[in-house]
């Protein structure tokens, strides 16, 4: 009994190469046309977010009751994003800032004691503890060996307690500091306005623990 022809498309290394190749094609036609696959690796830099931070930290005043602070950026700053987060379980007002110098500054306050701020900010440990004076604030700072863990800076403002973190240089997170040193409390009317009070140095909250 004669043996059964195979079909020619089977027949020969050849051949079956040249199929394989045209159904890679095929497949990288189809991905292509969906869009599920980039060939340009070129990245830009979109506009920078249009972002109120003075009507936010209003709105927070007003919602939180929480001490809060509207400090006055120097120019070429930028706010990037505002949001309400959690330091230890409690409410926090977070506004970023791009810097003029391209930095990324992101500023948390909270009403927590110095800390608590440092153990709740995040899950991030830092080893590398140190200390300095910024506008008359003795400043803690946090660092990690782990170059994707970003710094914390951490001070007490008398009635509340400042975090700031981010990738910016250390002149950029010191003038953040003297900004928010700078800055009265907002104060909320009784028509629920929300407005800049007289800055009272040398106040001191009662939750504060820093020695």
């Amino acid at each position: 009994m004669a043996a059964e022809e195979k079909p020619k498309i089977f027949e020969g290394a050849r051949d079956i190469i040249l199929s394989l190749g045209v159904t890679v094609i095929a497949m990288l036609l189809v991905v292509g046309a969906t869009g599920l696959c980039s060939v340009n690796p070129e990245t830009k830099k979109g506009p920078v977010q249009d972002v109120d931070a003075t009507t936010f930290l209003e709105m927070e005043a007003r919602a939180t009751g929480a001490v809060i602070r509207n400090p006055q950026m120097p120019e070429g700053w930028a706010p990037t994003a505002a949001r309400r987060s959690a330091v230890a379980g409690e409410n926090a007002s977070v506004v970023s800032w791009l810097t003029a110098d391209e930095g990324y500054v992101e500023s948390t306050q909270t009403q927590v004691s110095i800390e608590e701020a440092e153990k709740g900010y995040d899950s991030n440990y830092r080893a590398n503890e140190s200390e300095r004076e910024v506008a008359g604030k003795k400043v803690k700072i946090l660092e990690s060996d782990d170059a994707n863990v970003r710094p914390l800076w951490i001070t007490d403002l008398g009635d509340s307690r400042l975090a700031l973190s981010g990738s910016a240089s250390e002149a950029d997170y010191e003038t953040t500091i003297e900004a928010f040193a700078k800055a009265p409390v907002l104060h909320v009317n009784d028509d629920g306005a929300a407005e800049a009070g007289a800055q009272e140095d040398g106040a001191t909250a009662p939750t504060s623990q820093q020695p």
